[in-house]
């Protein structure tokens, strides 16, 4: 163990150590731009145009807009997030480090502490109402502003991201008890096993292994 792996998480080994892991490949354990791409292209093609959208609905509501949806966003990613949702996964595991090492989340400063359990039910229902908030704040305002153009192709992208992010993103992803998280059980299982502390968070929630 050391000071860059308190919690002792597998991903925060030597990647020498994958070499004969059975989820090589299977699970996203190392920082990969492919996975920034792929969040990141569907989220702006509805972030641009909604930000657009809002710029054009004239002076003061295009302020009052852009500021309450800024505001918003870096309440929820830089506060909320990270205590509902972040710190339940192992990339919150890194312990010297001030700031996330995700493909996700890269360099957003970490304002909760490392939580090796799943997250609650309460939690996951957190999670969903301030995801859509995001996008509900701009979308509200375009519908006032009758800005129907800029809100058809925000509506889109929306549709657009959850698509490509639950093919090619939440199925790959170690944060096991996000709501739209879709690795298989047996995956899941097996990296728990090989990280026990959460391991035995997991075990202690209730969680129930395969062949156990």
């Amino acid at each position: 163990m050391t000071t860059k792996n308190p919690h002792e998480i597998c991903i925060w080994e030597s990647k020498k150590n994958c070499s004969d892991c059975g989820l090589k490949g299977k699970l996203h354990c190392h920082l990969n731009i492919k996975y920034s791409i792929i969040f990141g292209i569907p989220f702006f093609i509805a972030f641009i145009p909604a930000f657009v959208g809002l710029i054009l609905l004239g002076f003061p509501l295009n302020l009052i807009s852009i500021l309450s949806w800024i505001g918003y966003i870096v309440f929820f990613f830089l506060v909320w997030e990270p205590q509902i949702l972040c710190s339940h996964c192992p990339y919150y595991a890194e312990g010297k480090s001030k700031t996330l090492h995700c493909s996700i989340n890269y360099g957003f400063l970490k304002t909760s502490k490392f939580k090796p359990g799943p997250m609650s039910k309460f939690e996951n229902v957190q999670f969903l109402i301030g995801a859509n908030i995001i996008f509900l704040i701009p979308v509200v305002f375009l519908i006032i502003g009758q800005l129907w153009i800029y809100l058809g192709i925000t509506l889109f992208g929306i549709v657009l991201w959850y698509i490509f992010i639950q093919l090619y993103v939440c199925k790959d992803c170690v944060n096991f008890s996000c709501i739209l998280n879709r690795v298989p059980k047996k995956e899941r299982d097996e990296f728990l096993k090989k990280n026990p502390k959460m391991y035995k968070a997991w075990k202690e929630s209730g969680y129930q292994f395969e062949d156990e």
